[in-house]
């Protein structure tokens, strides 16, 4: 299987954790959570093949697995993805968002509630429902793995400008690009992006099976202009692949150390609970993942026998914390804060000497190093010594 060029939470750091059929870890979850004002996070998943009365399927789930959270624990983020306007009429979107806000009935002032959509999703109609249920971000899926130089972005741009109506939806993207992405379009593409006023854009080419070595070098090549892109205009970088304005609040979060790259992204690490709900969702609690089936069928089955549709946990050993906590410095920040000579030395023997920088107490990324971080984070998966403190 070839290694996806850009970076991510499945490529990057999952591979590190494992799982077990009867992990002790799983009584992570099933422990009752103790009150709390730590903040958390919901994400409902929602596949693109339509999942018949989905919306009740996830209050049924919810109630099922009210022993691992705290309903009047505070929410600070709530995102519907994958499909959600394929998967629920707005009825069942209108109908949900109620029902959840029943079972999670603390909202901070300051919490997000985002939908993920394409570009065709942006019409009036859809973006009525949003904003009249509290909807306050968006984030755009493009699929631009086939663009040629002239392809039109008319199509984006009226759907861009149909949101700017609005003025009321923080905005990212997601862009997957290949190797017969034109550099013209991506070009264009970021662009216009910018232009209205998008605060985080993210860069996807996680391909699967072979390619040739032209493929990945026009992939590699093309990657190395979008980081040179975003450098040129003062964005931040985290990973190799996402990025965000000056203006997000990513750039205090990095300054803090309250970063850490997740499944859902650049977070802050003061949530520490992340609740998944749906088919093939994805939950984090007390530094365990838990992971829904991710079969239709066997999530409604398992359902209708009263039974949460979880399929496996998992957790990180503890011989692996060091790779995870260096592996979290380069995505975050592009460096790993240590003047540990032994650190140097192993990192010394991993990398070539071209992709990173090491002083006395600091190891930084080159903009080499930072285009081959895939890499790098695939070479951190060997052992290293646990004496370790970075």
């Amino acid at each position: 299987m070839q290694r996806p060029l850009t970076t991510g939470f499945k490529s990057s750091l999952f591979p590190l954790y494992e799982t077990h059929s009867d992990a002790p870890e799983a009584e992570v979850f099933n422990t009752p959570m103790p009150s709390s004002i730590e903040p958390m996070g919901i994400n409902i998943y929602c596949p693109r093949q339509r999942v018949d009365d989905y919306e009740h399927l996830i209050c049924q789930e919810v109630t099922l697995r009210r022993t691992h959270y705290n309903r009047h624990q505070p929410v600070s983020s709530v995102w519907w993805l994958g499909s959600p306007l394929q998967q629920f009429s707005p009825e069942a979107i209108t109908e949900l968002c109620f029902r959840l806000s029943s079972y999670f009935s603390h909202q901070r002032e300051d919490s997000t509630r985002g939908m993920e959509v394409t570009p065709m999703e942006l019409n009036p109609n859809n973006l009525a429902l949003m904003k009249g249920l509290n909807f306050n971000a968006i984030k755009i899926n493009i699929d631009a793995s086939v663009a040629s130089g002239d392809r039109s972005l008319s199509n984006i741009a009226a759907a861009l400008q149909i949101l700017a109506d609005y003025q009321s939806f923080n905005l990212s993207c997601v862009i997957k690009f290949s190797e017969q992405s034109h550099a013209n379009f991506i070009d264009r593409l970021l662009n216009l992006l910018e232009a209205s006023h998008c605060t985080h854009i993210e860069v996807s080419n996680q391909q699967g099976g072979p390619v040739s070595i032209e493929e990945q070098q026009a992939c590699q090549n093309q990657l190395a202009r979008i980081n040179q892109h975003f450098a040129d205009v003062a964005w931040r970088a985290c990973g190799n692949n996402s990025f965000f304005a000056p203006c997000h609040s990513v750039g205090n979060l990095q300054k803090e150390l309250k970063l850490e790259a997740g499944p859902w992204g650049y977070l802050d690490t003061r949530i520490s609970l992340w609740l998944g709900f749906g088919v093939a969702a994805l939950s984090l609690k007390a530094g365990n993942y838990q992971y829904n089936t991710p079969s239709n069928d066997h999530y409604v089955a398992l359902l209708k026998r009263q039974k949460p549709p979880i399929s496996r946990h998992f957790y990180l050993p503890s011989d692996k914390k060091t790779n995870v906590r260096i592996i979290q410095a380069l995505l975050c920040g592009h460096a790993i804060e240590s003047s540990n000579p032994q650190l140097s030395r192993q990192l010394s023997a991993l990398l070539p000497g071209e992709w990173v920088t090491i002083s006395a107490d600091k190891i930084a990324l080159s903009k080499e190093g930072v285009i081959n971080l895939s890499t790098i984070c695939n070479k951190l998966f060997a052992p290293l010594d646990q004496s370790e403190k970075t």
